[in-house]
């Protein structure tokens, strides 16, 4: 389906969003963020769909962050509740988000990425919070996310220089799942929504739903709270849990029931 400033195309239960404003390098404006923030809210309410792969047109860039020039409408707000991208302040997701890094992700491009569950990048991408360069901070997420993904001595590394690193470094660090040519992205990002899709989708959503529930508990709060979740107590009560084994045990494939 062709939006105004996004190509989105479903196969099977994935979808894929590719951010399509290659005159901007991929840039996002008031109108991009809104449309992505609808997109991915129905991705969220329609039960078909279990993954999201987010990409850029082209190879230049997957996305190079705010677009600083496009003027606002007026009384418009620059981003919908769900953040930069429709997607850096969702934090009930349940479904998961491969981002394929198709060329340079920097500012708020680098943020969506790393609200993303899953980064693969072509081999020529580069990373960056490059907002200090144009008086501006990473408040997209980028800041939180850095620090939690490397601790402060290698996030400051990035933050206070606003350096780009490569695919490769960004994979060294952990930030990149896998690095692959330009021409295999989009084929590697599908391979990793199939394997996902091999496992139970209540699984996945009770998952996420822990790793959500750890953000600012401990561990042990985290562990003794899980089984109050909705997903967690869906996943026990439902019947994946009994199928899993089941299927284990008859040495075939699980038929996993489908989310409702």
């Amino acid at each position: 389906m062709e939006y105004d400033f996004s190509h989105v195309t479903t196969e099977g239960h994935v979808m894929t969003v590719t951010l399509n404003r290659p005159e901007r390098r991929n840039a996002l404006h008031a109108d991009a963020n809104h449309e992505l923030g609808a997109i991915f809210d129905e991705f969220e309410r329609n039960p078909a769909l279990r993954i999201a792969i987010l990409t850029g047109t082209g190879e230049k860039a997957f996305c190079a962050g705010a677009d600083l020039v496009t003027p606002m409408r007026e009384a418009q707000s620059p981003i919908p509740e769900t953040g930069f991208a429709g997607l850096v302040s969702r934090f009930d997701r349940r479904k998961p988000i491969i981002a394929a890094v198709n060329g340079m992700a920097v500012g708020g491009g680098f943020e969506s990425a790393l609200a993303c569950d899953i980064v693969v990048a072509a081999d020529h991408a580069s990373f960056g919070l490059t907002e200090p360069r144009v008086g501006l901070a990473a408040l997209g997420g980028g800041i939180q996310r850095v620090v939690e993904e490397l601790g402060p001595k290698r996030a400051h590394v990035l933050m206070l220089t606003a350096k780009r690193i490569s695919a490769q470094e960004a994979a060294a660090m952990g930030i990149v799942a896998e690095v692959v040519p330009s021409g295999e992205l989009m084929a590697t990002a599908q391979r990793w929504a199939e394997t996902i899709m091999e496992c139970s989708p209540a699984s996945i959503a009770a998952t996420k739903a822990v790793v959500q529930s750890l953000d600012g508990s401990s561990v042990e709060q985290s562990m003794r709270g899980m089984f109050d979740l909705p997903e967690v107590i869906g996943l026990l009560s439902g019947p994946d849990a009994r199928e899993g084994p089941k299927a284990f045990a008859e040495k075939r494939k699980p038929d996993w029931a489908e989310p409702v």
